[in-house]
């Protein structure tokens, strides 16, 4: 019994140091919050993923997540 009140004590006093030797300007790592939002966002007119539309690719009144989709929609409407 005395063994268990002895290590008890230690890990107390272990915990009571730790924690006043933390440096106080110290924080904790922050959780990632929202991201930002980045605008409007299109549909690609072959695949159908969205992206923004600052980096979509327009071809007449479409749009297109990458140049490649937006030549591969053009040559299957012109086929």
């Amino acid at each position: 019994m005395r063994l268990l009140l002895l290590i008890a004590a230690i890990v107390g006093v272990f915990l009571i140091v730790r924690t006043l030797l933390r440096s106080p300007g110290r924080k904790p790592p922050e959780k990632p919050g929202r991201l930002k939002q980045q605008g409007v966002v299109v549909r690609c007119a072959h695949c159908g993923v969205h992206v923004p539309q600052f980096e979509a690719y327009r071809s007449g009144k479409r749009m297109y997540c990458s140049r490649d989709h937006a030549l591969a929609d053009d040559s299957d409407r012109t086929s």
